[in-house]
């Protein structure tokens, strides 16, 4: 150990306790502490909620989504949909029915969106996952089901298969006319399946049902959807099988990750990570201050102490590493004990879910990630060695 080190070590383990310099430091110590607890738990709470986000865009988002350009609907024929289920990577293909309807239940009514998907929907998505009462409709059965939004059920009085009754779903007739003896709407009538919930407000008001259903209440053939959804296989590169579906409908459909159906929120959720970075690495310089003032504040009690040791020979160089270790040690003692601190409530959070989203039966979403650990780590070892640096200056105001 080199003398810098050791008496180094001496000063931030004096057995003066009560001594006033003793008690700063410890002081500056905690505070850091509770600062670098405070950066990693919401660090750790964002990469939840953000996990959290995730997870309901997973419920409705496909990896990839392939819709027409110019119209409403498109034959799956003209997009050859045998050669995209070959592309090297996708998993599963799903065709679906998208359009807006209008929604009766006896007097109750409201617009919503009609969603009519095949078997394969929920091996796309993961529909299954929001689920809250009931089952996912068949869409190979001849039953008229439908799986319905909390929202909506709520505001149409909508209960499971025959409590409540059903609903009528109903859209403007293709062939449209003024005539008295003719409708000018077509309509099915659903029984409910499932009810599912969704903080998002399109999905609040989305309906899914069968795609033959669907496509039957439109008047369209067999073959028309109005978009294909892709599931990619676990390890594959989603831009390459996205590329290679795009080489293969050519300028017929627009093909968009789900990155990409949801560019602003993703771009949202980068700039705010960089922001909060920022703003809690802020509060950890502060945080810092106390620690420059403690080491400061120790220069000074031990000026006459500097002053022997430089009779004794030791150089300025040498005595400002003494103060300079010191405040490395206040710094990473401090950061470490509230970094460990942090680390375990975010598991007890994680693992036994002690605190819930207010007025709901959600845990209140953490995830312990790597990553926020290494930039926690970074910020305590940039900013202890600069503020170790910065206070250890000081000794240069003594005269030696």
């Amino acid at each position: 150990m080199s003398f810098s080190s050791f008496i180094a070590k001496r000063y931030y383990q004096s057995k003066s306790k009560w001594n006033i310099v003793n008690i700063i430091s410890r002081s500056a110590s905690f505070v850091l502490a509770i600062a670098v607890c405070s950066f990693f738990v919401v660090l750790s709470v964002f990469s939840g909620l953000k996990n959290f986000g995730d997870s309901y865009s997973r419920a409705f988002d496909p990896e990839i989504k392939i819709s027409p350009k110019n119209s409403k609907h498109f034959k799956t024929a003209e997009l050859n949909f045998k050669k995209i289920e070959k592309v090297e990577g996708v998993a599963f293909l799903s065709k679906q029915i998208e359009e807006k309807v209008l929604v009766q239940n006896e007097e109750n009514n409201s617009f919503a969106y009609l969603i009519g998907v095949d078997e394969n929907y929920s091996s796309v998505v993961e529909i299954d996952s929001v689920i809250s009462l009931g089952k996912w409709i068949d869409p190979s059965s001849a039953n008229l089901e439908a799986l319905v939004s909390y929202a909506l059920a709520d505001n149409l009085n909508l209960g499971l298969f025959n409590y409540g009754g059903g609903m009528s779903v109903s859209v403007p007739s293709k062939n449209k006319t003024n005539s008295f003896f003719k409708k000018n709407f077509s309509s099915s009538f659903y029984m409910i399946s499932g009810i599912f919930n969704s903080s998002d407000p399109v999905d609040q008001k989305t309906i899914f049902t069968s795609v033959s259903s669907a496509q039957k209440l439109l008047g369209l053939g067999k073959e028309s959807v109005s978009s294909i959804i892709v599931k990619t296989t676990s390890n594959s590169n989603l831009s390459y099988v996205s590329s290679k579906i795009k080489d293969i409908v050519g300028d017929k459909a627009s093909v968009k990750t789900r990155k990409e159906l949801n560019e602003t929120y993703y771009k949202m959720l980068n700039s705010e990570e960089l922001i909060l970075n920022f703003v809690l690495g802020l509060i950890l310089i502060v945080a810092m201050f106390n620690t420059i003032g403690a080491v400061i504040i120790l220069v000074i009690e031990k000026k006459k102490n500097i002053i022997t040791l430089h009779k004794l020979g030791a150089y300025p160089a040498d005595i400002r590493q003494v103060f300079f270790k010191h405040g490395l040690l206040l710094s990473y003692s401090g950061g470490s004990i509230g970094l460990l601190i942090g680390c375990l409530i975010v598991f007890l959070q994680e693992k036994f879910s002690l605190i819930y989203l207010a007025g709901t039966s959600i845990p209140y979403p953490v995830i312990f990630d790597y990553k926020n650990f290494f930039i926690v780590s970074f910020w305590i070892f940039v900013v202890g060695y600069f503020g170790s640096f910065i206070s250890s200056k000081s000794v240069n105001k003594i005269k030696l």
